[in-house]
């Protein structure tokens, strides 16, 4: 949930953030589709305004405002144009996204990292079931910190579906 340290009336705030925020909503559970323009403006919106101090965000909302870049334009290794921090489906494993990588190009342009993840074999993710997802946590080391490097495909693999889950068709948003 986002909360203003100020009156949010006092700022000029698009029609989007304007409804996320009196409905208590944030760029976690946004009624924007991940990937799509709106969303990519409404994730602008929030991180601006959280970098500025003039709200405060909770929780993996925070750690999103500090640590992604969602929708982001950057090149890949192959100079093609890509949007970081959007995680799709597809790709030699089960999923996708690309990651600032740090470096840029010629042109200037960031290059972004593509970072695969997930069984490719068909098997289903059982994240709404607490058994398997309480299994899956304690074999891939979710709760060390080293898990916490959005560079790894072990990040994607932990944090994934509760940043994301919606977006990647999973039928739970629940972390593992």
């Amino acid at each position: 949930m986002m909360k203003y340290i100020k009156d949010f009336n006092d700022f000029v705030v698009s029609e989007g953030f304007r409804y996320h925020m009196e409905n208590g909503l944030d760029i976690t559970n946004s009624v924007y589709r991940i990937g799509s323009q709106a969303y990519k403006e409404l994730f602008e919106e929030t991180k601006k305004y959280w970098d500025e101090g003039n709200i405060i965000l909770k929780d993996k909302a925070a750690w999103m405002a500090a640590n992604l870049e969602v929708g982001k334009d950057a090149v890949d290794s192959d100079g093609r144009k890509i949007e970081l921090d959007t995680p799709k489906r597809g790709g030699d494993k089960k999923f996708y996204v690309y990651h600032n990588s740090g470096k840029k190009d010629d042109e200037g342009n960031i290059i972004g990292t593509r970072i695969e993840w997930g069984d490719a074999t068909g098997l289903s993710i059982k994240n709404d079931d607490p058994g398997a997802a309480a299994s899956f946590w304690a074999r891939q080391q979710c709760d060390l910190k080293k898990s916490m490097d959005p560079l790894t495909p072990k990040f994607w693999a932990c944090y994934g579906p509760s940043l994301f889950g919606k977006a990647l068709g999973l039928s739970s948003d629940k972390p593992w």
